[in-house]
C-alpha cells in the first residue's frame, strides 16, 4: 500500500523552502568524507522538509473545471456548495505532477466571481492566487452569455416541458463582445499577484455535434444552431484573451469535437442524465481527457519534462522492473537502455512526482524509515509520491526527509531502489538526462 491517503487540498508550499532547509542541514554531511549509504548514522539525517513540496498550483473557473455530479466531492473548502469533485481535471493534473494544489472553481462562477464579486460566502477566487504560484488553469466565460443556461431553457422547450425557462440572447448578444476582455483580465490580474505564474486558459467541451441533434440532446434545429454558435463564440472569446495576454490556450473545445452528447463516446452528458448527475456537464472520461490536454500543454511549454534518471554509479538508470504498471511494481537500478520504464515525466527544479507507464515513484506504504523500498503506484497526491531535487543531484523525499538511493552502491540489474539518509554518496546521484 502507498502513504496515507489523498488531499484535494494540499498546504501550499514553495519547494525553495525546501530545498534550501535541507542544504543548510547538510553541509556539513557532504562536505565529510563520502560513506556507504547503508552504514549512514541516523544522528546525521536532514530534517525533513514540507510534507507537500510541489508546484503551487492554483485552479479558477465555473462549473466545467469543478465536475459537479462526478463523484467523489473533494475535501476543500467550499467543495459541497461549488459541486467541486476530485476528479475534476484540476485534481487529476495535480495528483499527477505532483502540485499543490488549491481549488476555487465553483458552478454557477462568472468572471465577476472570479475577480471582485463573492459567490454566496465564498471570496472572489482571485484571492486563492498568492505571489508563489506557479500554475493557474482558467475554465470560465460560460455563466457570463449563459450558455448552459440557454441549452437547458432550450432543451426543456423542445422536450414538451412545462415552466422552461426564457433566453434573453439581447443579454448574451450584448455581452459577447466584453468577453474576451473580461477573460483577459483575469489572466492581468494572477499575473499582478504572481508574475512567474504559468497561466493556462481552457476552453469549455463541446456538447453538441457539428451538425442536427439527438434524442438525448433534444433542441429545434435553430435552437441548436444558435447553441452552436454561443459555443463558438465562447471558444474564440477564450483564445483572443489568450492572444492578448500571451498566456497558454488548452483547446478543449476542438479536442472534444465528436465526444458531445450525441456521440458514442461522450465527454459530457445528456439532457436527461443518471441520477447525480449534471445535465450537459463533463462526465469522468472528459476530465481525464482535459487533464490529459492540460499535462500536455505543460510539457510543451517545459513546466514537466521527460528523462532518465542515471545514477551516479555509471551506465545504470532508474528503472520499473519489466515495464510492468501493477501497483506494487519494484523500482530498481538497471543498465541504462531508453526504454519507457526508464523514462520519467517530472518538474524540473519544482520537485513532484516522478511518473513513467502512467504511474508515481513511491515509498512503500508511506513509509519514513531507513531501508523503505520505492514501487510503482497509481498517482495519489500523497507525500509518499513526492520528491523534490537535492544537493548533489539528490531525489528528497519531503515527507521522511531521506534520499532515493541505490542500497549499498549497487551495481547489479535489478536492485530494488529505497529512502535512506541523505549521505551526498554516488549511490544517492540521479541525474535527469533527456530520454
Amino acid at each position: 500500500m502507498p502513504g496515507s491517503r489523498a488531499t484535494h487540498r494540499s498546504p501550499i508550499r514553495t519547494w525553495a523552502r525546501a530545498v534550501c532547509a535541507l542544504a543548510a542541514a547538510w553541509a556539513a554531511v557532504v562536505a565529510a568524507p563520502a560513506v556507504s549509504a547503508s552504514a549512514q548514522p541516523a544522528s546525521e539525517q536532514p530534517p525533513s522538509a514540507a510534507a507537500d513540496a510541489g508546484t503551487d498550483y492554483v485552479a479558477l473557473g465555473s462549473s466545467f473545471a469543478a465536475g459537479p455530479g462526478i463523484p467523489p466531492l473533494q475535501s476543500s473548502d467550499g467543495a459541497s456548495a461549488c459541486s467541486r469533485s476530485a476528479g475534476n481535471y484540476p485534481s487529476l493534473v495535480a495528483r499527477e505532477i505532483g502540485a499543490d494544489l488549491t481549488d476555487v472553481s465553483c458552478s454557477g462562477a462568472t468572471t465577476a466571481h472570479v475577480l471582485r464579486d463573492t459567490q454566496g460566502t465564498r471570496p472572489p477566487q482571485i484571492q486563492a492566487v498568492t505571489p508563489g504560484t506557479r500554475l493557474v488553469t482558467v475554465t470560465i466565460g460560460g455563466n457570463d452569455v449563459n450558455y448552459l443556461g440557454s441549452i437547458n431553457a432550450y432543451s426543456c422547450q423542445a422536450s414538451g416541458s412545462t415552466g422552461c425557462p426564457a433566453v434573453d440572447r439581447d443579454v448574451i448578444e450584448r455581452t459577447f463582445p466584453e468577453l474576451p476582455g473580461r477573460i483577459a483580465d483575469i489572466v492581468r490580474a494572477v499575473h499582478a499577484v504572481a508574475p512567474q505564474a504559468r497561466v493556462h486558459l481552457v476552453t469549455y467541451f463541446t456538447v453538441l455535434p457539428d451538425s442536427g441533434t439527438c434524442a438525448v440532446a433534444p433542441l429545434t434545429d435553430e435552437q441548436a444552431d444558435y447553441e452552436r454558435s454561443i459555443a463558438a463564440r465562447l471558444a474564440a472569446a477564450t483564445a483572443d484573451a489568450a492572444a492578448a495576454t500571451g498566456a497558454t490556450l488548452v483547446d478543449l473545445a476542438g479536442a472534444s469535437r465528436g465526444h458531445d452528447a450525441c456521440s458514442a463516446n461522450p465527454w459530457v452528458e445528456s439532457y436527461r442524465p443518471a441520477q447525480g448527475r449534471s445535465t450537459y456537464h463533463p462526465n469522468e472520461a472528459g476530465m481525464r481527457a482535459a487533464a490529459d490536454l492540460v499535462q500536455a500543454a505543460l510539457a510543451s511549454g517545459g513546466v514537466t519534462q521527460t528523462a532518465a534518471f542515471r545514477s551516479g554509479v555509471p551506465g545504470m538508470c532508474v528503472d520499473v522492473r519489466n515495464a510492468a504498471t501493477a501497483d506494487g511494481t519494484p523500482v530498481q537500478l538497471h543498465t541504462c537502455n531508453g526504454t519507457a520504464a526508464q523514462r520519467w515525466t517530472h518538474v524540473p527544479g519544482e520537485g513532484g512526482t516522478l511518473r513513467a507507464l502512467g504511474r508515481c515513484l513511491d515509498v512503500s506504504g508511506g513509509g519514513t524509515a531507513n531501508g523503505t523500498k520505492v514501487q510503482l503506484w497509481h498517482c495519489n497526491g500523497t507525500g509518499a509520491q513526492r520528491w523534490i531535487p537535492g544537493p548533489g543531484s539528490s531525489l528528497v523525499n519531503p515527507r521522511s526527509g531521506r534520499c532515493l538511493d541505490d542500497p549499498g552502491g549497487s551495481t547489479a540489474d535489478g536492485t530494488q531502489l529505497q529512502i535512506w539518509d541523505c549521505n551526498g554518496t554516488a549511490a544517492q546521484r540521479w541525474t535527469p538526462t533527456a530520454a
